[in-house]
């Protein structure tokens, strides 16, 4: 459901569109974290089917890596993740950018930045503040765009992120420990689904000058592995977003809605993981189930 534009009609007297919100609203469930204005977010469980979550779970289990994938991954999810933030590096560039650790182009910068910022969080086992704030100096060493020359751990301007403001700057220390309540918290049962969670928090957050979205990639990739789930170290799940960025945005943009609810967040991560599993089993000839385009199911 695209909310702006049922918001929209409905706030213009359209009897369906307010029926159609009404309805949905009866759908919705609390979650425990709150934005900057201390509204709990929300989400519909009804709305993101069991079907899907089993296919994940089923083609997951049938994965097969091996240490060499996971090195070979990490480059290429440094890459797509980077090429999603407009570097221009070229994937027949990227062995060159890793023999010859070549930084001459911002965009190879970024690449290895981010290549390093993965095996910080391999050997870090803490994931707090300090965590974030040492990752981010890695992900936007030498590249930044917007450098915060003020000293402070975030960032310190206005920051307007689609058609959303960012929260106040006084605002995110307690945003942040939000973050981190909800993050340790035993609170979903499905990792995918909080994994997504976390996501877009901390992307309408946008904590940082700049940085944020790779930041964003790479906690989504480090919870689930964290999460038990360590053959996504030989996943890349930014060659998906990369591949379906203009629906990623839109899914950011539909979750910022009246009633707070992430739900069509959460659905297209879901859909992220299940094709990015899809695509690595058909490369591995393993086929263990029909496809499904978890998208048309969602509209």
């Amino acid at each position: 459901m695209n909310y702006k534009i049922l918001e929209r009609d409905a706030k213009l007297g359209d009897y369906r569109a307010k029926q159609v919100l009404e309805q949905r609203h009866t759908l919705l469930e609390t979650l425990s974290i709150r934005d900057a204005m201390g509204y709990s977010l929300t989400y519909c469980p009804s709305l993101l089917p069991e079907q899907l979550l089993k296919d994940i779970d089923k083609m997951y289990c049938h994965i097969s890596i091996t240490a060499i994938d996971t090195e070979i991954s990490i480059e290429e999810e440094s890459f797509h993740s980077c090429r999603i933030e407009g570097a221009n590096t070229s994937i027949d560039e990227l062995f060159d950018i890793f023999k010859a650790k070549r930084t001459e182009k911002k965009g190879d910068r970024m690449i290895l930045n981010t290549y390093r910022a993965v095996k910080f969080l391999n050997i870090t086992g803490k994931r707090d503040v300090n965590t974030l704030i040492n990752l981010w100096k890695i992900v936007t060493d030498g590249v930044c765009d917007n450098p915060n020359l003020s000293g402070e751990k975030f960032r310190t301007g206005v920051v307007t992120v689609g058609s959303h403001e960012a929260p106040d700057v006084e605002m995110l220390d307690y945003c942040m420990k939000q973050f981190f309540d909800f993050y340790h918290g035993e609170n979903i049962t499905h990792a995918y689904t909080k994994a997504a969670i976390l996501h877009f928090y901390f992307v309408y957050m946008h904590p940082f000058c700049d940085g944020n979205g790779r930041i964003a990639r790479l906690l989504t990739t480090d919870f689930l592995i964290r999460s038990g789930l360590e053959n996504f170290s030989a996943l890349t799940l930014s060659k998906t977003i990369n591949a379906t960025a203009p629906a990623y945005y839109e899914a950011l943009e539909n979750s910022e809605n009246n009633f707070h609810d992430i739900t069509p967040f959460i659905q297209y991560i879901l859909k992220t993981v299940y094709d990015n599993l899809y695509e690595e089993l058909d490369r591995q000839e393993k086929h263990i189930l029909s496809y499904t385009n978890w998208a048309e199911v969602f509209e």
